[in-house]
């Protein structure tokens, strides 16, 4: 078939109109109707497909949201741990720590030297702008000031670790637990009650009714706990950090040599052994192997 002839017929009076189409003719249409369908099943695929794009542009935006709050509160309570640990810092006398990004930017400094740059090029530069910290915001940058952060309170710990136990090693009772109890003869040279010479007394005597209890100043462990000539019955404590305690004259021990004890803890009773002149404690403190006035260690 050549030729196709389209005859089309209005109301019962109008006129009859007739369309010759040749092969040329239908093939031409056929391809543009198909063209047609194609284009728009085409624009139909793609419209879905923005459709589920920004879908999922606005499902992301609002976990992007959510997770830059979630930020936002982190750097807020890193900031308060920041200023907590600079008051502890100050508290306990130790200097000041630099943040995670000033620590990482300590290094070598240099470069060619140049006689200047426009504005614009200079605020290009992140580092340029006024109170500006690299990276700061960013969950990068708060996990590594939260890592150095942890490094930085861990010394903090060691540090008040080591003032509590160097405080718990230091003397700083009256080694008798009695409330009339007195001090009958201090550190320093004085004339000898048996002997009458002139001697250095290298400890303190603390008078208190017989069987009174001795008490440990400090903590520490005993190391001495026996018969010790002129001192009769003798405990000595290492305290540790330099410190060593030394209680004579005792009427009966109460500790063995490797028990550990507390300060305020009972360890003898106290007596009238060895060279003594009546019941009384004498009562020793060593630093650093070298016997000190135990006075200057009666804080209560």
């Amino acid at each position: 078939m050549n030729r196709c002839t389209l005859i089309f017929i209005p109301q019962p009076q109008g006129a009859v109109h007739t369309l010759r189409l040749t092969r040329w003719h239908i093939c031409v249409c056929a391809v543009a109707v198909f063209i047609f369908f194609v284009n728009c099943g085409l624009l139909a695929f793609t419209i879905t497909r923005l459709i589920q794009q920004n879908r999922d542009l606005v499902g992301a935006r609002a976990i992007l949201d959510s997770q830059t709050a979630q930020i936002e509160r982190f750097a807020a309570e890193m900031d308060s741990l920041v200023a907590l640990e600079t008051r502890a810092r100050d508290v306990f006398g130790l200097p000041p720590r630099r943040s995670a990004a000033e620590h990482t930017r300590q290094g070598g400094q240099g470069g060619e030297e140049h006689d200047g740059y426009e504005s614009s090029e200079l605020l290009s530069s992140p580092s340029s702008l006024s109170g500006h910290r690299p990276a700061a915001g960013t969950l990068s940058a708060l996990l590594e000031e939260a890592r150095y952060r942890q490094e930085t309170f861990n010394e903090l710990i060691e540090h008040v670790t080591r003032e509590r136990d160097q405080l718990a090693a230091t003397p700083c009772i009256w080694p008798v637990n009695a409330p009339d109890a007195w001090i009958s003869s201090g550190f320093g040279y004085r004339e000898d009650p048996i002997s009458g010479k002139r001697t250095f007394h290298d400890g303190m005597d603390v008078v208190a009714p017989v069987k009174s209890p001795v008490m440990a100043t400090a903590d520490g462990v005993v190391t001495f706990a026996a018969w010790d000539g002129g001192l009769g019955w003798v405990v000595t404590i290492d305290h540790g950090y330099g410190y060593k305690t030394r209680y004579g004259h005792n009427h009966k021990l109460l500790v063995k040599k490797g028990d550990r004890v507390r300060r305020g803890d009972v360890i003898a009773l106290e007596g009238s052994t060895g060279r003594t002149t009546g019941p009384h404690v004498h009562y020793e403190v060593i630093y650093n192997g070298k016997k000190v006035n135990p006075y200057r260690y009666l804080v209560n």
